[in-house]
């Protein structure tokens, strides 16, 4: 199994102290003396047991958390222990083809220190550390708040998500009227698989930050826990854009078998008109197609006509622009 990048990043309320990337798992010590400051540790990608178990043997992380960390579907949760409190939060990312895949993040808070875990690709908490390397806000609070920092990043990540879903939707909603095809409906059955995705990632996130909200375990402060209020607000208006996206999804699937079916009357409208016009022409042509006597002055007198054919396609063409015009009038053309 390939080894996890480790990257250290140690700071104060004067900004950053100490910052290493590419470090062995042997060479993390514990937290140092000065309790005013904050290590981070970070692990991108899923780490090799051997990593994990250095990393416990300085922290003491629990067995049963370095379990959940290995399993892909863990759900989001949350669980005290006695030195440290350990948070898993999923989300989602798109892959190159624009499918929607499940990132798993596993946080260990302790006291001054934080080892986050992030088996999804990219740098998801670079934006964390930019403010930490312009003396931001994470300078003035412990590792609690740096807690809090990250779960906003999962959290908000889900508005990106929802406004390329948004867009899709949109942009379906005028296919399916300009066209609606068999593409068209499978677009719709995967954008509501997509949106299924994201409701079952973020509806058990919104557990986890209402409980850390009201944590009672001394791991979060009272600044924390009224940041940690914003957060879950966050992940309640993204659960509402996911009902309300799910809800259009469904309308478009009621649009896309209205427009069929109108699609459907439209062409056989247009059968019916074509065969109603061609019922007299055919009743005309089976008139004088009858094999009577010619000879006989009573049997089809105009076929000796110098210009009965023409009188006869004449009259056909009276017919046919009388029954369009009467079509049109009644509105069915």
């Amino acid at each position: 199994m390939p080894l996890a990048c480790i990257s250290l990043l140690r700071y104060g309320k004067n900004g950053v102290i100490e910052e290493q990337r590419g470090l062995a798992a042997h060479d993390c010590r514990a937290p140092a003396a000065s309790a005013a400051d904050v290590i981070w540790l970070h692990l991108q990608g899923l780490p090799a047991p051997e990593q994990l178990q250095a990393l416990s043997a300085v922290f003491g992380l629990h067995p049963l958390a370095l379990e959940d960390v290995f399993h892909r579907e863990t759900r989001s949760k949350i669980e005290a222990y006695e030195a440290q409190q350990f948070v898993v939060l999923n989300y989602l990312h798109q892959d190159q083809t624009g499918k929607f895949n499940t990132g798993l993040v596993s946080i260990f808070l302790g006291k001054n220190y934080l080892i986050s875990i992030n088996d999804g690709p990219g740098d998801l908490f670079e934006p964390v550390r930019r403010r930490i390397r312009n003396t931001g806000k994470p300078c003035e609070h412990g590792a609690d708040y740096l807690l809090y920092a990250l779960a906003d990043v999962i959290v908000d990540s889900g508005f990106s998500l929802l406004e390329e879903l948004g867009d899709q939707i949109e942009a379906l909603e005028n296919e399916i009227l300009d066209n609606p095809g068999h593409e068209a409906r499978n677009k719709i059955h995967c954008i509501k698989r997509e949106l299924v995705q994201v409701r079952r990632i973020w509806w058990p996130q919104r557990e986890v930050i209402a409980a850390l909200m009201r944590d009672d375990g001394h791991f979060l402060s009272d600044i924390t826990r009224l940041y940690m209020r914003d957060c879950y607000d966050h992940c309640v208006i993204v659960i509402d854009f996911v009902e309300t996206y799910r809800e259009m999804a469904s309308n478009l699937l009621d649009t896309y078998l209205s427009a069929v079916s109108q699609r459907m009357n439209d062409v056989m409208k247009a059968l019916t008109i074509i065969a109603t016009i061609f019922l007299p022409l055919m009743f005309l042509t089976g008139l004088y197609g009858m094999n009577f006597d010619t000879e006989s002055p009573w049997n089809l007198p105009e076929l000796h006509w110098r210009f009965g054919y023409f009188y006869v396609l004449s009259v056909m063409a009276v017919v046919v622009i009388g029954m369009l015009i009467y079509f049109r009038r009644k509105r069915w053309l």
